[in-house]
């Protein structure tokens, strides 16, 4: 199965006088990497919420923002500190003589001070909030998924098309290949006839010898097998049910392999010069993956 490791998801709901909203943002990583910004009551919580989302997403570097908005002026997770609030005002009036200063204070000035409302300390969530906050996550989560699932049929397509290539270029080269390992052997033959007038230079065994070795170090009938043997498994794990993008990744590093090696064996230009377009083609597969879950 192929997903994206991009993608955005969110999820909105409202519980008693507030409006809940969970937002996931999604982009490619080597891990799983999640970063919340919520509440700080929920801080204890931090580990259940992640455990939920390591069941629905195993890679990429997550963003979620979870905010909670109320409807009315009752937010039962806002306490005013009335006593903190008027010793502040006096501390500023106090201050405010002292520097001889003529500005009036303002409400913006006693808001500096962050501990005047007594937010997540004071605020007891209820079993019945978190099980909201949970089932809002998944909504999220299967939100992301949607796009991310869109998202990976897309570069699945486009991987097939290129992998479609390859396949296509292996059959080509393997028949070069092989008409080369012909001329070869006729130009060896050729080479040997200009000997034949004085027959002690020629060694029968040692001819056959030389054909053989000629014939093995041109040969990349094997290379083609195993590269078309790594495409159909590509496509095989790219379709299947499971997350598939650690093995592709390591697919793709022997198909690489593979066509080295053909290029290596190679003394055809056409055949170089199809290896080139080849790797070239690989690459960008390679650079897809990078964005596979």
């Amino acid at each position: 199965m192929i997903l994206s490791m991009t993608g955005y998801g969110k999820a909105e709901g409202k519980f008693q006088t507030s409006v809940y909203s969970v937002e996931i943002r999604s982009v490619n990583n080597r891990f799983l990497e999640i970063s919340f910004k919520y509440p700080k009551y929920l801080s204890s919580k931090d580990f259940e919420l992640k455990e939920i989302i390591k069941k629905k997403i195993s890679r990429g570097k997550l963003n979620i923002n979870l905010t909670i908005s109320a409807e009315s002026d009752a937010d039962p997770h806002l306490k005013m500190n009335a006593e903190s609030i008027n010793n502040y005002f006096r501390f500023l009036k106090n201050l405010k003589k002292t520097l001889g200063l003529k500005d009036k204070i303002k409400l913006e000035h006693i808001l500096h001070f962050t501990d005047l409302m007594g937010i997540e300390e004071e605020y007891k969530m209820e079993e019945e909030e978190f099980e909201f906050i949970k089932n809002l996550m998944n909504k999220a989560l299967d939100d992301i998924l949607k796009m991310k699932s869109k998202e990976g049929e897309y570069l699945k397509n486009d991987m097939f098309k290129r992998l479609d290539y390859l396949s296509d270029e292996s059959i080509k080269i393997s028949s070069l290949s092989k008409k080369n390992i012909d001329d070869e052997k006729e130009k060896l033959l050729k080479k040997v006839l200009t000997l034949m007038n004085d027959s002690a230079l020629i060694n029968e065994k040692r001819l056959e010898m030389e054909i053989t070795l000629l014939a093995d170090k041109l040969d990349i009938t094997e290379e083609c097998t195993r590269l078309d043997s790594h495409i159909k498994y590509f496509k095989e794990y790219s379709s299947s049910d499971e997350l598939a993008g650690r093995r592709l990744n390591f697919l793709l590093q022997e198909m690489n392999r593979e066509i080295n090696t053909m290029g290596s064996k190679s003394l055809d230009a056409d055949i170089s010069q199809k290896i080139a377009v080849m790797k070239e083609e690989l690459e960008k597969i390679r650079e897809q993956i990078q964005n596979v879950e």
